[in-house]
């Protein structure tokens, strides 16, 4: 099926990207707490953009993080130049968190946007086969068919498959999976239909596009690596509770 979604015309960037023409791709990185990881995280994905050959801009939006994650985010700013920017605001969850990069990309008109975690565990190997598959996709998925961070996160992923698929008739090959390449129109449909009290935004979202049947789903198969330290966004002790929250939200979207 074709797809009824048009990527916009380019346009100067006035503001955050700080680069003369529009980016392709806006790199949005969501982060809490990750101070052992998100320097080693972002000087692994630089080169690797830089060799796919986007005019790119990366966003790493601190959320809320109580160590020194911001000083070494502010630090990589000021050695990477305009295409490295910083966003800090109030703890608000990664889901909210990732919304409001796909939000920074809608208002400066940037095409494509790609969601990484600042953990390690997406692995920037992979960003070419993703890149390339945009040309016949709207979204792109990263599906986690190896994955090195345990069978408790292999099982929780399992069971929100189920979930989606019971409670809304979505069938999400990986719904949490946080390396995903989305065209930003798609974005800007539903963006505005996920209440600000939506714990796991990102999965609404994921749910919402794979609802409308005008838009191309892609996927491509990953391994997804173990945490560079930190914590989880969803602990698995905590992760009967938030599923069960995750149900009573999703039946308050309309689809």
């Amino acid at each position: 099926m074709n797809s009824l979604l048009q990527p916009p015309a380019p346009t100067p960037c006035r503001s955050r990207a700080a680069v003369a023409a529009t980016p392709e791709l806006m790199v949005v990185m969501p982060v809490f707490n990750e101070q052992a990881s998100v320097a080693r995280v972002v000087e692994e994905w630089f080169p690797a953009l830089e060799a796919v050959g986007m005019n790119f801009v990366f966003v790493a939006i601190d959320d809320g993080s109580r160590d020194r994650t911001l000083e070494i985010l502010k630090s990589l700013q000021a050695r990477l130049g305009g295409r490295f920017q910083v966003v800090s605001h109030e703890n608000r969850g990664h889901g909210q968190t990732c919304l409001e990069g796909y939000r920074f990309a809608i208002a400066e008109k940037i095409p494509w946007v790609l969601q990484i975690d600042s953990d390690g565990q997406c692995d920037p190997r992979f960003l070419a086969q993703i890149w390339a598959r945009r040309q016949r996709n709207d979204v792109v998925y990263g599906v986690r068919k190896r994955r090195d961070d345990g069978w408790k996160r292999v099982l929780a992923s399992h069971i929100l498959q189920l979930t989606l698929l019971l409670t809304c008739g979505a069938f999400c090959r990986d719904a949490n999976v946080p390396y995903r390449l989305m065209r930003t129109v798609a974005l800007e449909i539903f963006v505005d239909r996920v209440p600000s009290n939506f714990n796991l935004a990102n999965v609404a979202m994921a749910v919402l596009l794979r609802k409308d049947h005008r838009i191309r789903h892609g996927a491509v198969p990953i391994r997804f690596r173990a945490r560079n330290g930190g914590e989880p966004s969803v602990p698995f002790g905590k992760f009967g509770t938030r599923a069960a929250e995750l149900v009573r939200q999703l039946r308050q979207l309309s689809f």
